[in-house]
């Protein structure tokens, strides 16, 4: 028994008539009878009895009819989505931190105006483990802080963001020398973080090093060590634009020092694209 074969029966049942049945089928009746006879065969018993002009079901005809109703509806229901499955599956995407909490919400949205039916999931990594899940197919894009030059991605700048030196609203200056800052307590994101990585590598080029007496993988921890007054941290302008326009902390200018991180889109080249994936990397170009 086949799907086909089951077609043509419950077609049959429709038309009591096996011309009519090859008619709306687009077949030869000749191929009708040979696909009824072969099911009668497999059956070991008639599921039709012929009339003079017309057809009718047997008892057992009957039976069949009643299984095969069910299957062919949710076939025939999965077959006419069958051209909607490839934008049903979530778009997979890793984030670093910092875009989760400020624009990655906000891009998501203006992507559903347009697109309401696509779906994603969103994992929160750093930078490292974005990239990692990328590499090994876990997630299909990812959005991390930094430039990378992997020639296994296809990357595309979406943004940029300078971070800033804060420190509580009643620190004592409002200006700093690179020197006067490194004696100051610092309260830094984790090593291996785009921030920390960009503020180490232009420590570095100055000849000095870092020793920080706080390090943290959540940013918001790094804030509320620096509103109670436990040292400076160098965050993301705009994880600190209300605080800092609010009061409670102040910017700290360092003299001939500023820093900037990019945020990278990163697919891996080569890979399978779903439409939602082609439509999402089409939507940043527009975004930019």
């Amino acid at each position: 028994m086949n799907f086909k074969q089951c077609v043509i029966f419950r077609e049959i049942t429709k038309t009591k008539n096996f011309t009519k049945a090859a008619a709306n089928l687009y077949l030869t009746q000749s191929a009708v009878s040979h696909a009824i006879k072969d099911l009668e065969r497999e059956v070991g018993t008639q599921l039709f009895e012929r009339l003079h002009h017309s057809v009718q079901l047997t008892p057992t005809g009957e039976l069949f009819l009643r299984e095969i109703q069910p299957i062919l509806a949710e076939f025939e229901s999965v077959e006419a989505r069958l051209t909607d499955l490839e934008k049903q599956p979530p778009l997979k995407i890793a984030s670093c931190i910092t875009y989760a909490q400020t624009e990655l919400p906000q891009l998501l949205r203006k992507f559903n105006c347009q697109h309401p039916d696509r779906r994603f999931n969103v994992f929160v990594f750093p930078a490292s483990e974005s990239l990692l899940r990328l590499e090994k197919g876990e997630v299909d894009l990812a959005f991390i802080e930094g430039r990378v030059l992997q020639p296994i991605f296809q990357t595309k700048k979406i943004a940029d963001y300078r971070l800033c030196v804060v420190a509580a609203s009643e620190f004592s200056s409002s200006q700093l020398s690179f020197s006067e800052l490194l004696q100051q307590p610092l309260l830094l994101r984790e090593r291996g973080s785009a921030v920390r990585e960009t503020i180490e590598s232009s420590t570095i080029l100055q000849g000095f090093k870092l020793f920080p007496t706080w390090e943290s993988v959540d940013s918001q921890a790094l804030i509320a060590a620096v509103k109670a007054g436990f040292g400076i941290s160098i965050l993301p302008y705009r994880l600190v634009k209300e605080e800092l326009s609010q009061g409670i902390l102040k910017e700290i200018v360092i003299e001939d020092w500023q820093l900037t991180n990019d945020i990278t889109a990163l697919v891996r080249k080569n890979q399978y694209q779903s439409q939602t994936l082609k439509e999402f990397w089409e939507f940043l170009n527009l975004a930019e």
